[in-house]
């Protein structure tokens, strides 16, 4: 469910468990993974479309590596 980006809360309601389980290890280590791994897939897309090509996806790839570059402290 986190890689349908669902929150937390929203994936305890849905498999009918309390929250704290799925905050807490190894739930926690999973959930993560399911969100990131969505995003990877995203960004792979963006990318695939980027070198097609696609000048909005170009911007978005650009954007996504200036925020990278930042959050890395080269920016």
């Amino acid at each position: 469910m986190a890689h349908l980006q669902f929150s937390t809360t929203e994936v305890a309601v849905i498999v009918g468990v309390p929250e704290a389980d799925i905050t807490r290890e190894p739930l926690a280590t999973a959930f993560m993974r399911g969100r990131l791994q969505a995003q990877a897939d995203v960004r792979q897309a963006i990318l695939t479309a980027a070198k097609q090509g696609s000048t909005p996806a170009q911007k978005e790839f650009q954007s996504m590596a200036e925020k990278s570059a930042v959050m890395c402290g080269e920016g």
